[in-house]
C-alpha cells in the first residue's frame, strides 16, 4: 500500500479520485450501486464532469462527516487503535485507490456509513448487500489487510452497529476483472448526450364542442370546425412512429387529447338531446367525429404498447449479439476450452424499466456483469492451463475432460492434478511389479525346467554309464577283497536278504587312497575290516539302490557337482 499525502476532500485528493478507480466507485462499476449506475460511471471517468451536488445531497453528505467525527472514538475503542483518515492506492494494483475513513498503525480500515435501520440489521445479520461489500473488499485489496471494521452510526451508542468484515474468497477475483472490463468499456466508450427526462409537449386542444338550439327547429352547431381540427389532427400532427422517449411522451399527451374529445363529443350529444327531441343528422355526426376520435386514440395506445416492447425487444437482442460476440472473442484466446453457458437475465434487470434510456441502462449494467464473469472465468481458465503445462506436460491423457474440470480454481486445480498423476503413477508402478512379478515367475519356471532337462540328461548318461561298466570284466587283484553276495530266506522267501560277509569272491574291489575315497562308487571301494567291525543285513532291493546311488554319486563328482552351489550346505546337513 502507497499512502498518498493529500487531504481527503481538497482539489489535490478529487485529482486524485478522477485518475484512479476508487473503492467507492467499485459498487457501481459492478453495477449493484443504488446511487450510481454503471453507465453514469463510464460517463464520468470519461469526461471528467461530475454532476452538481444538489443542497438535500449536500446536507446528507454533511450528516454523514459529523457522524463519522462522531463516531471514531467509538470505533478506536472497538479496535483498541488510533485511527487516521488516510488515502492510498494498491502495490500491485495501483489504478486502485482506496480512500479511508479510519486506518490503524497496522493497516486495519474503519470505513463508516450514516445510520439507517436496513443497515444496521444487515450488519447486525453479518449479511451485506453488494452496495457495501464490494467497496469493504477493494479498501482490504489496497491496505492488505486481513480484516475491516464497518460500521453504521450517528455518533450515539445506541445508534452504532458494527461488525469485522474479513474478504470473502472469489470476490478480489471478480473486483479485478470487473475492473478490467469497465477500462477495457472506458476505452472503447463513445460519450452521447444524455437528453433530459422525456416531457409531453403541450398539445392544442381542440375545439370545444357545442350545441344550441334556437327556438323549436333552429340549431347552432360548430361541429364543422371541430371535424376541420380533428381531422388536421389524426392526420398531421399524431404521431404514428415513437422512436425516442420524447416521441412516447408526446404521443400518451395527444392520447389524453382524443380521449377528451370523445368526452366532449358525449357531453355535446346529451346537450343537444336535452334540448330538442328529434335530431337524426347531427347524432349521424356526432356518432362519426365519435368513432374517429376513438378509433384513432385506441390505435395510438396499442402503438404505444408494441413501439415500446419492440424497442425493448430490440436492446434485448443487442446485448445478447454483444455477450456472443464477446464470449466468442474468449473462446479465440483459450483455444484448448470453450466457455461455458453464461446466465444473463437481461429480462430480469430490464423489467420494471418503463423508459428506452432506463432499459438500455440496465442491459449495459447486466452485460458488463456477466462479461466480468467471462473475463474472470477466462483469466482462472488461462493460470489452470499453465498449471497444467507445466506439471502435467506427459500426463495430458489423463484430463479428457478438461472443459468441465478448468473453471475450478487454480488451488483446488493443482490438487486434481498433483492427485491424478500421483493415483496414475502408482497403478502404473503396481502394474510393472505385477509384469515383473509374472515375467521372474516364468523365467524361474524356464530355469527350472531347462535344469531339470539337464539333471534328466546327467541321470541317463549315468545309467548308460553304469550299463557299460555293468558290462565290462572285473578287475581281479591278488591282494583284492570281494564282496560275497549271499542270497537267504526271510519268512520263507528267497532272494530278499543280501548278506555282506567277509569277501571270497564275486565282486571285485580295490584299494583307493583316503582323500579319493568318498569320490569313487561304492563298488569300487576298498574297506579294510578292523577290530570290532559289525555286520549288517540288508534287502537285495535296498542294495541295488545303494549301488545305483553310488554310482550316480561316483558320476556326479566326476562332473564337478562339489564346484555347484549348495554342495557344501548339502554335506554340512549330512554332518560330513
Amino acid at each position: 500500500m502507497k499512502i498518498i499525502g493529500v487531504q481527503q476532500g481538497s482539489d489535490e485528493w478529487h485529482a486524485i479520485r478522477a485518475s484512479h478507480f476508487t473503492a467507492s466507485e467499485a459498487p457501481a462499476m459492478m453495477g449493484v450501486s443504488k446511487y450510481q449506475t454503471r453507465t453514469d460511471l463510464l460517463k464520468l471517468k470519461h469526461t471528467g464532469i461530475a454532476p452538481e451536488v444538489s443542497p438535500a445531497q449536500q446536507r446528507i453528505f454533511d450528516q454523514g462527516h459529523a457522524a463519522e467525527a462522531a463516531a471514531r472514538p467509538i470505533a478506536e475503542r472497538i479496535m483498541g487503535e488510533d485511527l487516521y483518515p488516510a488515502t492510498a492506492e494498491s502495490d500491485e494494483h495501483p489504478q486502485l485507490l482506496a480512500s479511508f475513513d479510519g486506518i490503524t498503525m497496522l493497516d486495519e480500515p474503519w470505513e463508516n456509513k450514516l445510520y439507517n435501520q436496513g443497515l444496521a440489521d444487515q450488519i447486525n445479520a453479518r449479511e451485506l448487500d453488494p452496495h457495501y461489500y464490494w467497496q469493504l473488499e477493494q479498501q482490504l485489496l489496497v491496505s492488505g489487510a486481513e480484516r475491516c471494521l464497518f460500521m453504521c452510526s450517528d455518533g450515539t451508542e445506541e445508534n452504532t452497529a458494527s461488525m469485522w468484515y474479513w474478504p470473502v474468497p472469489g470476490r478480489v477475483e471478480q473486483l479485478l476483472a470487473g475492473w478490467k472490463q469497465f477500462e477495457a468499456d472506458l476505452d472503447a466508450y463513445e460519450h452521447k448526450e444524455t437528453k433530459p427526462e422525456a416531457k409531453a409537449a403541450p398539445v392544442l386542444d381542440l375545439p370545444s364542442v357545442s350545441v344550441q338550439v334556437s327556438g323549436e327547429l333552429a340549431i347552432k352547431d360548430n361541429f364543422s370546425v371541430f371535424e376541420t381540427a380533428l381531422r388536421d389532427f389524426v392526420e398531421n400532427r399524431l404521431i404514428t412512429m415513437p422512436q425516442t422517449d420524447q416521441d412516447f411522451a408526446d404521443l400518451e399527451s395527444q392520447i389524453k387529447t382524443l380521449k377528451k374529445a370523445e368526452s366532449a363529443l358525449d357531453a355535446a350529444e346529451a346537450q343537444l338531446l336535452s334540448q330538442v327531441s328529434t335530431v337524426d343528422q347531427l347524432k349521424r355526426t356526432k356518432d362519426l367525429l365519435h368513432k374517429l376520435a376513438r378509433d384513432n386514440r385506441l390505435r395510438a395506445e396499442k402503438l404505444v404498447k408494441s413501439e415500446k416492447e419492440a424497442r425493448k425487444v430490440e436492446i434485448l437482442q443487442a446485448a445478447k449479439r454483444a455477450l456472443s460476440a464477446h464470449i466468442d472473442r474468449t473462446n479465440a484466446s483459450l483455444k484448448q476450452v470453450t466457455m461455458p453457458a453464461q446466465n444473463a437475465d437481461f429480462v430480469g434487470a430490464m423489467k420494471g424499466k418503463r423508459t428506452i434510456s432506463s432499459l438500455q441502462s440496465a442491459a449495459d449494467d447486466e452485460l458488463a456483469r456477466v462479461s466480468i464473469q467471462v473475463n474472470r472465468l477466462a483469466n482462472e481458465a488461462d493460470f489452470n492451463l499453465d498449471t497444467l503445462d507445466e506439471m502435467a506436460a506427459n500426463h495430458r491423457f489423463l484430463f479428457s475432460d478438461l472443459q468441465n474440470i478448468v473453471w475450478k480454481q487454480n488451488d483446488d486445480f493443482t490438487a486434481l492434478v498433483k492427485t491424478r498423476i500421483a493415483d496414475h503413477e502408482q497403478a502404473e508402478a503396481e502394474r510393472r511389479e505385477r509384469e515383473e512379478a509374472q515375467l521372474r515367475e516364468r523365467l524361474e519356471r524356464e530355469q527350472a525346467a531347462k535344469h531339470q532337462a539337464e539333471l534328466e540328461a546327467q541321470r541317463q548318461a549315468i545309467e548308460a554309464q553304469v550299463a557299460i561298466q555293468d558290462k565290462a570284466e572285473p578287475v581281479t587283484e591278488p591282494a583284492a577283497h570281494f564282496i560275497q553276495p549271499t542270497r537267504t530266506k526271510v519268512d520263507g522267501r528267497r532272494d530278499q536278504v543280501v548278506s555282506v560277509l567277509p569277501p571270497t569272491h564275486g565282486i571285485a574291489c580295490q584299494t583307493i587312497p583316503d582323500d579319493q575315497r568318498e569320490h569313487a562308487p561304492m563298488s569300487q571301494r576298498r574297506f579294510e575290516p578292523r577290530p570290532g567291525d559289525e555286520m549288517i543285513t540288508i534287502t537285495n532291493r535296498e542294495y541295488d539302490e545303494l549301488m545305483t546311488e553310488s554310482r550316480m554319486l561316483a558320476a556326479l563328482m566326476a562332473q564337478g557337482v562339489d564346484q555347484w552351489g549348495g554342495y557344501d550346505r548339502a554335506r554340512e546337513e549330512l554332518g560330513l
